[in-house]
């Protein structure tokens, strides 16, 4: 029989060492906990949103022009329905949201006394800026501004804009990029189009297809289908591509590429090259999503992502503004699936990774993660007794319906009505909420910073009977 001692020390080591990976498992286990009520709530909320839209809607009694487009979020908000109902969260979130972006187009295009708008923006960052079909004069771009046939939208070195088409397509026009609103397609009512001048722009549809169409070629992009375009004016060259879907890419002179997932052709002046595929959307691993570091112990954060096969190399965004119009880092051929950032500064950050192919091409961006970077009270040097900044820039009415925007400190958290809301990395936030009654009334908007101080705000609204 052998014997075997074991030290004092080395049961104590153990012991901790046990002690510790408990905690660090129940803080995982928490973690993972509080992020799936998070989620649950935030789905709740989007859901709730978009039904008293529909009901708003409904109020209003027969809506001719915008029949269709009502249909289409009703849609949405059904299928946002049935993914609750199955526990995927993440995909009702999805389309609870543009279910209440539809309708909410919906109602504000009837706000402007049915004037044929095509789109409305829904969200501007930085330089941003549109010129109606009969102006020559350039407008700062604004959300819930309506779109019409032959305007212009064009965004700046550090801007964007999304903008939502009333039959719900949802385009994003990158920096640096020009297009125009054109009217539906003759022959086809459900069809919208869109000139490409130059740039970047990504698009969604939803129930119906749509036409994206650059000096050279033309896009038709597929119900229930994800894609982007880009052109450069100066070498008549781009790239059209399916991230998810189908689209029919065709010529002046009648070349025709049909497009499945993850494909692309690249356009050369006139001519286009054979359907050729892109790489893979990456999966972010670390860290979580909306992980709050803690400034006074960590000094570094790490991004990291899995490998996408056959990629050369990785894009990488740091960004404040969920649009990434201005962003704090751009590198694109990264070879490593990791990045070390050194904290400087408190606040929230979105961050994405796209992988590139051999031929230099970019496939779609990873899903969007947030990162916030905080000091806590009790580890400062110095207290910090100065409320956050809180702006109500707009309460646009809808009968009982109102959209509510404004801007706070970046990392603040926002109540409207006491009820929580999304608060994007630099501060500006957007809720749609309901008032009960008739007449005279208040919404009242709360921001609360890091260190817990707090601020208020109302605005007097008048609530219409439906």
């Amino acid at each position: 029989m052998a014997w075997y001692s074991v030290s004092l020390d080395t049961l104590r080591s153990f012991a901790i060492f046990l002690v510790v990976a408990a905690l660090v498992a129940l803080a995982f286990f928490g973690y993972r906990h509080w992020e799936a009520w998070a989620l649950e709530r935030q789905a709740t909320n989007l859901v709730e949103e978009a039904r008293d839209l529909v009901a708003q809607l409904h109020a209003r009694g027969e809506l001719p022009q915008f029949a269709e487009e009502f249909a289409t979020g009703r849609e949405l908000l059904h299928q946002a329905e049935e993914s609750r109902a199955k526990g995927d969260l993440r995909t009702t979130v999805e389309r609870a949201r543009r279910s209440r972006d539809v309708l909410a187009a919906v109602l504000g295009m009837l706000e402007q006394k049915g004037d044929g708008g095509e789109a409305q923006f829904i969200s501007v960052h930085g330089n941003a800026e549109f010129r109606r079909a009969d102006s020559n004069d350039w407008e700062e771009a604004r959300n819930r501004v309506v779109l019409r046939s032959g305007d212009r939208v064009r965004t700046g070195a550090n801007g964007s804009a999304d903008i939502v088409f009333s039959d719900g397509t949802f385009y994003t026009v990158s920096p640096n990029s020009s297009i125009v609103i054109s009217r539906r397609v003759a022959g086809a009512r459900n069809e919208q189009s869109v000139t490409m001048e130059h740039g970047w722009l990504n698009l969604m549809t939803t129930e119906s297809p749509t036409r994206v169409e650059t000096p050279d070629a033309e896009a038709r992009v597929s119900p229930d289908s994800e894609a982007f375009v880009t052109y450069e004016e100066q070498t008549r060259s781009g790239r059209i591509a399916a991230v998810r879907g189908a689209v029919q890419v065709r010529n002046a002179s009648g070349q025709v590429r049909e497009l499945g997932d993850l494909e692309q052709v690249v356009q050369e002046g006139s001519l286009l090259s054979d359907a050729k595929p892109l790489p893979a959307q990456p999966q972010l691993t670390v860290p979580a999503d909306k992980r709050e570091i803690d400034v006074s112990r960590q000094r570094e954060v790490t991004l990291a992502w899995l490998p996408v096969q056959n990629a050369t190399g990785y894009t990488l965004q740091v960004s404040r503004n969920r649009l990434f119009g201005d962003n704090i880092i751009d590198v694109s051929g990264r070879t490593k699936t990791s990045a070390r950032l050194r904290v400087q500064g408190e606040g929230n950050f979105l961050w994405r990774v796209a992988a590139e192919g051999r031929g230099n091409e970019r496939g779609p961006w990873s899903p969007v993660r947030l990162f916030r970077i905080a000091t806590k009270a009790s580890d400062s040097g110095g207290e910090d007794h100065e409320p956050p900044e809180l702006v109500i820039d707009d309460a646009v009415g809808y009968g009982s319906i109102f959209i509510v925007e404004g801007r706070t400190e970046a990392g603040a958290t926002v109540e409207v009505n006491g009820e929580p809301v999304q608060v994007n990395a630099d501060g500006s936030f957007t809720k749609t909420t309901q008032l009960l009654g008739e007449g005279w009334s208040f919404i009242e908007v709360r921001a609360r910073d890091t260190w817990g101080n707090t601020v208020d705000r109302r605005r007097r609204v008048y609530i219409d009977s439906p």
